[in-house]
């Protein structure tokens, strides 16, 4: 297990400002995907986005620092998608859930994540084995680092165990090394 240092943190008491050159590019490298929710197609808001740009970065600001999402960008069309190709699609349990997101949902959820990030890694919040919302981390570096730990308990002499699941919500649990001489 991950044992959690305790100290002492700073506290998130503030927002770093949203800038309007800062939601233009985000605007700019979104992918054209458009919610039937959304007021204007996305390829729309990319072409007017010199336009928009400063309103929606006072909109951001304001909802950054009063903590209040607007209720207006907080709905989504759900969709029931089948888990994989070939699973009865008479039962339910073959569905998960796929939420598409209203475009400034998305946006706001992603300058909010790129700030959350800058100052957990900056304040050395984030566990170094932490692998999801962490550039350059996957589930391959995930599996690397399980791997490697197998492989060095096993050259220790320890005995080790991986439980793997197809289950969506429980993973693989990595049980460690047991410490148990073979």
């Amino acid at each position: 297990m991950y044992e959690v240092p305790y100290k002492m943190t700073p506290l998130l008491s503030e927002w770093t400002a949203v800038t309007a050159d800062e939601i233009d590019k985000l605007i700019g490298s979104a992918p054209n995907k458009t919610c039937q929710l959304d007021p204007v197609p996305t390829w729309l808001a990319k072409d007017v986005r010199g336009l928009v740009s400063q309103f929606i970065s006072l909109l951001f600001n304001k909802s950054l620092t009063s903590g209040y999402f607007p209720s207006e960008i907080k709905q989504a069309v759900v969709r029931p998608l089948l888990k994989k190709s070939g699973l009865d699609a008479s039962d339910l349990k073959n569905f998960r859930p796929v939420s598409n997101l209203l475009f400034l949902s998305k946006l706001l959820e992603r300058i909010a994540q790129c700030r959350l990030q800058l100052f957990l890694g900056s304040n050395d919040l984030m566990p170094e084995t932490q692998s999801a919302y962490r550039r350059f981390h996957s589930t391959e570096t995930a599996v690397t680092k399980v791997n490697n730990d197998l492989l060095f308990a096993t050259d220790g002499g320890q005995m080790s165990a991986l439980s793997l699941s197809t289950r969506l919500d429980s993973g693989f649990r990595y049980c460690g090394p047991c410490f148990a001489d073979r």
